[in-house]
């Protein structure tokens, strides 16, 4: 039986890969679990963006409301302004009413095409967020496996340098 140097490197070898395999498993693990809370929060943002985006909508169905609103009272202040001069309806009297139905109209627009671009811009942030926090899961999923394969590694390899420094002893 020959107890020696080799004997005390396979040994030691043995204990170094096991130990060091399980350190790195949990160095894993742990990347893996702050990956988890990074796609939570990841999640948590994607809905809020889809919260901003109903609000957007709600927001600008309210101004739409409120803009028709004075509009119509525009329209009818002229009317109102047309009429306690005397004017008939009629001739350039229609041109100005015209032209703020038309500027009534035009605004209408405007707020309705901005309220859709800024819903729209939420809606994308939400798929964004949602794309972000698959991709934090699909990494905490794979330094999972990670983990698995160093730890299964790491029993491989210090079990032959175990069986080495044990065959060490009777060579």
């Amino acid at each position: 039986m020959a107890f020696g140097t080799g004997t005390i490197n396979a040994f030691g070898g043995a204990v170094s890969d096991i130990l060091g395999g399980q350190s790195q498993a949990r160095g894993l693990r742990i990347k893996a679990q702050g990956n988890l809370v990074e796609a939570e929060n990841y999640d948590l943002a994607s809905g809020l963006a889809l919260q901003n985006a109903e609000f957007t909508k709600e927001s600008t169905a309210v101004r739409l409301m409120q803009q028709q609103r004075e509009a119509e009272l525009g329209i009818g202040q002229t009317q109102a302004d047309i009429a306690g001069a005397g004017f008939a309806n009629s001739g350039s009297a229609l041109d100005i009413l015209r032209s703020g139905a038309q500027q009534g109209a035009l605004t209408q627009q405007i707020l309705g095409r901005q309220g859709l671009i800024t819903e729209a811009g939420f809606e994308e942030q939400s798929q964004a967020y949602n794309r972000l926090s698959g991709f934090a899961r699909y990494a905490a999923s794979e330094e999972n496996s990670m983990a698995d394969d160093a730890e299964r590694n790491s029993f491989i390899t210090g079990g032959i340098k175990a069986a080495a420094g044990i065959a060490s002893l009777f060579v």
